[in-house]
């Protein structure tokens, strides 16, 4: 008679033909149930795998133990393998940060057509709508805000209003020539810029403007954070109740800045050839300190740029600031047993953000709507050094895979 003994060896032959996350390697529980008397039963038990008596065992679970045992009455040795469990592959959806609305604020003065160094343009105009040629102010601020707007409108949702009505000396415009919306913004902001005419002096009554920008921003209706950005040339030139350009409105501007930042819009301010004028840059400065976005580390704390590639430049950097570092998970649904996010680094590899309060993700609510990026992983953002971002989710008993 053999000693009474059952040995199982159990391993996960499913994980080992095919990928785990495919598969989704584990089992359930079962009871076993004594089987018949000697010969070969087979059975599936998630529980121990046999018992000491007569005969193998039948079970009903997840795995198969088949027991052999020749005499009836002694020990008999099992082997268990894990059958196939339910199917519950990882599901990855590609989600994208929450746009910021930037509205320009764009001066159209006539000093605009001037070169970097403030010079009037030379070689006349272009087809008489008071236009220079290339090296002028508007030329070059034009071509940096198009080439930005194209690469950049599936991510920022743009607007452009402008400083300055053509029909009045120092009106100020009271709404954008174009709208904050989704998507395609590239080929109306063109159209727009490609319709200014150059007449006449119409000054720079950004105090008005800027206050008048404010009051189309608290009409958005949409959650996505909200920028303004004022490019001009000079300093605010246009005081409140004048119809005559003359004498300086920099405490108006100023003031009208820093009212936009308390009401929720801040404020980037953008000098195109200021440096050389010391009023010009003073006001600058202080409307870029009132509007909460100010750069530090630089000559000035407004943005100064005096061609197309250092405009570019700048766009880029201000986009990466007004980006938001919150992630709606547009297209989640199921069972969020297991997460991952994952997103494409600098060289285009693919790596995991770890669910970390401090640099990693995490949920903004209970309810697992939207993720936002903390700390270096915000950051990363915002360089664009992550781009490609995948919610990647399954099952209690699945294995996500990333890569």
């Amino acid at each position: 008679m053999l000693l009474g003994r059952r040995l199982v060896l159990g391993f996960f032959a499913p994980c080992l033909l095919v990928p785990c996350f495919l598969a989704g390697c584990g089992f359930q529980a079962g009871t076993a149930t004594t089987g018949g008397a000697g010969g070969i039963d087979a059975g599936m038990s998630g529980g121990t795998g046999g018992s000491r008596g007569s005969g193998g065992i039948v079970g009903t679970g997840g795995r198969t133990v088949v027991g052999t045992g020749g005499d009836g009455s002694g020990g008999d040795v099992g082997i268990g393998v894990d059958a196939a469990p339910p199917n519950c592959g990882q599901t990855s959806v590609s989600v994208m940060p929450v746009p910021p609305d930037i509205l320009i604020v764009q001066d159209r003065s006539l000093s605009m057509t001037d070169d970097s160094n403030d010079q009037a343009c030379t070689g006349g105009t272009l087809a008489g709508d008071g236009k220079c040629g290339a090296n002028s102010k508007w030329a070059q601020v034009t071509t940096a805000i198009n080439q930005v707007v194209g690469q950049t409108q599936a991510k920022v949702n743009w607007g452009l209003i402008f400083l300055g009505d053509e029909a009045t000396t120092c009106g100020a415009a009271t709404a954008p020539v174009v709208d904050i919306t989704p998507g395609n913004s590239l080929q109306p902001i063109q159209a727009a810029f490609n319709g200014v005419l150059f007449t006449g002096q119409i000054g720079t009554p950004t105090a008005a403007v800027m206050n008048n920008a404010v009051q189309y921003m608290k009409g958005l209706t949409d959650p996505n954070p909200k920028y303004l950005l004022l490019a001009t040339d000079g300093e605010p030139n246009c005081a409140a109740g004048t119809t005559n350009v003359g004498g300086s409105d920099a405490v108006g501007a100023e003031n009208a800045v820093a009212a936009a930042s308390t009401a929720g819009f801040p404020t980037f301010v953008v000098g195109i050839a200021t440096t050389s004028d010391p009023a010009a840059t003073n006001a600058l400065n202080v409307m870029a300190v009132n509007g909460g976005e100010a750069q530090t580390g630089a000559a000035t704390q407004y943005y100064a740029v005096t061609d197309t590639a250092g405009l570019e430049t700048v766009l880029a950097e201000i986009i990466g600031k007004a980006v938001s570092c919150t992630i709606p998970l547009t297209g989640v649904s199921g069972s969020l047993d297991k997460v991952a996010v994952s997103a494409k680094d600098a060289s285009g590899n693919t790596i995991e953000i770890m669910q970390d309060p401090v640099n990693g993700w995490s949920y903004t609510d209970t309810t697992k709507t939207a993720i936002i990026l903390n700390g270096d992983s915000c950051d990363n953002l915002k360089s664009v050094t992550y781009t490609g971002f995948q919610f990647i989710y399954t099952c209690a008993t699945g294995i996500i895979m990333i890569g």
